[in-house]
């Protein structure tokens, strides 16, 4: 263990019971006794031993954050370079893991030029592992993408998510089929456009809107969370509930619910914010605190009435059905 550490008393009890019990291959009970010297002393030794412990137990993010603390005493010496090198593989940072590798390969050959040979093929190995892994589990969301329709709601919007790892061309092939599926919620399918829209893709689609199929090219569409009025919201409503903060959330909530409905024609729809931030809070404020009075004076203003009116009919027909 090289030379001979001073530790207060007790410190230097549960160091010495952590050493007895790593030499009977208890590294549970060596762990619990280096947690309690690690409290007061994040020496060096004491983070090696610690580190040392926590990986011979599997637990390798939290050996390598523990190894982190004291990373320099890591990396500025051979001996226990590797030691970090193999904590960077086992949590896949494999870039770093290879410049550590490749800086001692290179150097003339030392004490441990063999340990690095094989920190290299470690490398290799948990590198073609995970691209396995990866590829597989492509597979199956490309699997689940197909029968889309055969899952809950929550389940298809699930597999919207992790089918990010995609390449655009699987979504593609399936795009048609997602936008025309009657089987498929309104929520997942929005997800799925959103999805393309990351992805940037240039290709024309016919998307289900309001009992229409209206066309859309994903490039050209900005993503839900990027829309000015979705993006401005809050500020908007504090500005006009500043003094009224238990209707700021009943508004907010309602009319996201229903400008997720409008995407990804929001902006076709609300072409005035405030009139239309205005009518929500006028049909939600029950006890007539604001004394607002929405009354459409232009066309454009009598066009959002009309889907005011149709958000909150949809709305109410939701919660009969809930």
């Amino acid at each position: 263990m090289g030379d001979k550490i001073e530790f207060p008393f007790n410190d230097q009890m549960y160091f010495e019971q952590a050493v007895e019990y790593i030499e009977r291959n208890d590294f549970e009970a060596a762990l619990v006794c280096i947690e309690k010297v690690y409290e007061k002393d994040k020496g060096t030794a004491v983070n090696h031993l610690y580190t040392l412990i926590l990986y011979t137990l599997e637990r390798y993010d939290e050996a390598l954050d523990i190894a982190n603390e004291q990373k320099n005493f890591y990396v500025a010496q051979e001996k226990h370079a590797t030691l970090y090198t193999m904590l960077l593989i086992k949590n896949q940072l494999f870039l770093e893991a290879e410049v550590l590798i490749q800086d001692h390969l290179t150097d003339p050959p030392s004490f441990y030029s063999s340990e690095w040979e094989s920190l290299e093929r470690e490398l290799n190995l948990e590198r073609e592992l995970v691209n396995f892994e990866m590829e597989m589990e492509k597979q199956a969301t490309k699997k689940e993408l197909a029968e889309l329709d055969s899952y809950s709601p929550s389940k298809q919007t699930e597999i919207i998510q992790k089918a990010r790892t995609l390449d655009l061309e699987d979504l593609q092939e399936r795009a048609a089929f997602i936008f025309s599926s009657p089987s498929l919620s309104g929520m997942a399918q929005r997800a799925f456009l959103e999805l393309l829209v990351e992805k940037q893709d240039p290709d024309q689609y016919f998307f289900p809107w309001f009992n229409q199929q209206k066309e859309v090219v994903p490039r050209e569409i900005e993503r839900f969370d990027q829309v000015a009025i979705v993006q401005n919201l809050d500020d908007i409503l504090s500005r006009k509930l500043h003094k009224y903060p238990s209707l700021f959330e009943v508004v907010k909530v309602e009319m996201m619910n229903d400008l997720l409905l409008l995407y990804p024609f929001i902006e076709e729809i609300v072409t005035d914010i405030d009139y239309w931030v205005e009518s929500y809070i006028e049909h939600f404020d029950f006890s007539e605190q604001l004394k607002l009075e929405t009354t459409p004076q232009t066309n454009e203003q009598l066009e959002m009435e009309k889907w005011l009116s149709h958000l909150h009919r949809v709305a109410r027909r939701n919660l009969k059905t809930e």
